[in-house]
């Protein structure tokens, strides 16, 4: 009995001596780590508006490239008075907004460009329409070469919140907006240096 007892301890020995060394060594570590500076937490550079769906902020008129006119369709009455609508002369287009309701639109007359955060610019005729969910961020606008008239209506709750401007690659369908997206929230910057485009310029993605 007496060797049994004799070799279970120095079985136990080193092993209590190890588990002994590991909680030193853990707590070394813990306190090393909270000694190091921990970075300071970054202020996003857009702050949206309380409640937004998106990171936008609301605005006391449109934000556009170019001018915003609305112009009622009064070939389609609502309650006996002209639907709502507008009309975007060529190359010209609101910036990145959503909606808190949602958004109907349908071109009235003319050639539409429209986009939704994540998927390419769509060209729509005449009766073709979009539908942007309540928060899904969204443009709308006309093309190059020809002017387009929407109708359109917001769903309610009536909100719009906006982000930045429309730049060249999403209005002619080379990109999908994320980068431009990125871009807006670390810098908070809406005004884009390439949101001119030629007149000519074909483009490049005709969806329908």
């Amino acid at each position: 009995m007496i060797v049994r007892r004799s070799a279970v301890g120095r079985i136990l020995l080193p092993v209590s001596l190890l588990f002994v060394l590991f909680l030193v060594a853990r707590s070394s570590g813990y306190t090393a780590r909270a000694a190091q500076p921990q970075p300071a937490p970054q202020t996003p550079a857009v702050a949206p508006s309380p409640g937004a769906p998106c990171p936008g902020q609301t605005q006391s008129s449109v934000l556009a490239t170019g001018a915003y006119t609305m112009k009622p369709v009064p070939e389609i009455p609502i309650n006996g008075a002209p639907a709502p609508g507008a009309i975007w002369q060529p190359g010209m287009r609101s910036y990145w907004h959503c909606h808190a309701g949602g958004q109907i639109m349908m071109v009235f007359d003319g050639v539409g460009r429209v986009q939704k955060r994540g998927e390419r610019m769509r060209i729509l005729h005449k009766g073709e329409t979009e539908y942007a969910a309540p928060g899904v961020e969204h443009w709308h606008g006309a093309g190059a070469d020809a002017s387009a008239q929407f109708f359109q209506v917001s769903i309610a709750p009536p909100q719009v919140y906006w982000m930045e401007e429309v730049g060249r690659d999403d209005w002619m369908g080379n990109d999908i907006g994320i980068t431009s997206r990125n871009e807006f929230l670390r810098t908070g910057v809406r005004k884009k240096a390439d949101q001119a485009a030629p007149a000519s310029a074909p483009a490049a993605n005709p969806g329908r």
